[in-house]
């Protein structure tokens, strides 16, 4: 007799189950997945935006920094960063001619010079107005003066504007404006200012009111930027409505006051900010911020060129957008005369620590700022003296900008032959000049070259204004 051995059957519908596709299972999984991501990316964003709108972030900037023009380039920076997020997402169905093609010239460029006033103007380390080379620039820019209960306030600064008009005495074809904005944004002054007319108004009879006193040229809007991270979409709509109703009440008060914006560089606040082609009928010129494209951010810890006029071959995607060449051609795709658009040139640098010193070439590894200048910038005179000191300076032929190295310090600048591929750039491309930003960061105090004073500045003028080699 044989002995059978019974198989227990839930042994079979065990196997039977494991074979079974657990699809609500994996269906869950992955949304708590996405949940979580998620919920970190709207928590860092929103800690993003806490940090910059703080009293803390306030404090920080004009007491921690030593001028304004810090507080000023390292908010623009870190917007700039976020927007390399945007820009992946951003349309890549326009088409966009950035080819190097040349043209003759039948204009006369403008050069635009920011003069950013410094918190203590007590040191022989600090431009005053007396130090300014008034034959350098066509217009110079003065900031920056706030918002403050929706009229131009100066804050105590009238001496030192007075001083940069009287500028003029020696040089009088030289254009003196002011600039509102900048660092002293932070105050949201301008979202306040443009929601209705009757605030607009009052700015505008405020505007009137100081360039009519100090006798200034002109206007300049900084504001950084309508509708972003999280603002009132509407702040663009309001912030064309301001240029159109300054240029009229310019007209009815028959003054021949110059109106100017600073505008963004990437595609994505370019898109979200502002109305260009309505823009572009009420302005004299925009100053494009073409630079801080690469900073060092914590969520991208590599080197990187601040103000590179073309992209490497090895950049695509939203990173092929992050140069000069591509903004610009840009702003032209939205509608803005290319006679009206003024390239900016920074005169300052961004530094970098390198995690590991051998590897010192673009897309290293870093793990913070440089311990040369503040916060990431550095001014182009601290830049030769790390270059007297034995830095290795490197030329990236591809984008026409240079970096320098030494042990774990990088840094990306500016230097007289970058500058002058750019004004040369803009020369045949007929755009209607060039922006410094600043005469404060460039060599005014002869550390690079002892017999010439603000040589990166002076670089882009001899070859806009007079077309030296």
């Amino acid at each position: 007799m044989v002995n059978q051995i019974p198989v227990p059957q839930a042994k079979y519908e065990l196997l039977t189950d494991v074979r079974q596709p657990r699809w609500k299972t994996q269906v869950l999984c992955l949304i708590l997945i996405l949940l979580v991501l998620a919920i970190l990316f709207i928590t860092r964003t929103w800690i993003g935006i806490l940090i910059l709108s703080s009293p803390k972030t306030e404090t920080l900037d004009t007491e921690t920094f030593d001028n304004a023009k810090i507080a000023t380039w390292l908010r623009r920076a870190w917007m700039y960063a976020e927007s390399t997020k945007e820009n992946q997402n951003a349309d890549r169905n326009n088409t966009i001619s950035t080819s190097q093609q040349y043209y003759t010239n039948s204009t006369r460029q403008i050069i635009v010079c920011y003069y950013t006033i410094s918190w203590y103007l007590n040191t022989l380390w600090e431009l005053r107005p007396s130090h300014i080379d008034p034959n350098l620039c066509t217009h110079i820019i003065v900031g920056f003066a706030s918002v403050v209960n929706c009229t131009l306030d100066l804050g105590n600064n009238s001496s030192i504007y007075k001083d940069v008009v009287a500028l003029k005495n020696v040089q009088p074809e030289l254009r003196v404006m002011i600039s509102v904005g900048g660092s002293n944004e932070l105050h949201l002054g301008f979202s306040e200012m443009v929601k209705n007319h009757t605030n607009r108004k009052r700015f505008i009879k405020s505007v009137l009111n100081v360039t009519k006193s100090f006798g200034f040229d002109g206007l300049d809007l900084d504001w950084e930027f309508p509708a972003w991270l999280g603002a009132d979409d509407r702040e663009k709509i309001h912030f064309t409505q301001l240029l159109q109703e300054i240029r009229r009440e310019f007209q009815r008060a028959q003054e021949t006051l110059i109106l100017s914006v600073a505008v963004a560089a990437p595609q994505a606040i370019v898109d979200q900010s502002y109305e260009v082609a309505e823009m572009a009928k009420y302005l004299d010129f925009v100053n494009l911020m073409s630079y801080d494209y690469h900073f060092y951010v914590w969520y991208y810890p590599i080197t990187g060129l601040n103000a590179p006029l073309f992209p490497l071959s090895t950049e695509s995607g939203y990173l092929s957008t992050l140069n000069v060449n591509f903004s610009a051609h840009y702003w032209l795709a939205k509608g803005m005369p290319k006679e009206k658009l003024v390239i900016g040139i920074p005169t300052y640098g961004h530094t970098y620590k390198l995690d590991n010193p051998l590897n010192h070439g673009l897309f290293a590894p870093t793990s913070g700022f440089g311990k040369l200048g503040d916060m990431g910038f550095v001014s182009y005179f601290e830049v030769c003296q790390f270059l007297q000191n034995g830095a290795q300076s490197i030329f990236v032929n591809e984008s026409k900008v240079p970096y320098a190295y030494k042990a774990s310090e990088w840094i990306s600048f500016d230097d007289i032959a970058s500058v002058y591929y750019k004004a040369k750039w803009i020369l045949a491309n007929n755009f209607g000049g060039a922006m410094i930003l600043s005469l404060n960061a460039d060599d005014w105090n002869f550390t690079c070259k002892l017999n010439e004073s603000f040589p990166l500045t002076r670089t882009v003028s001899k070859v806009l204004r007079y077309q030296e080699d």
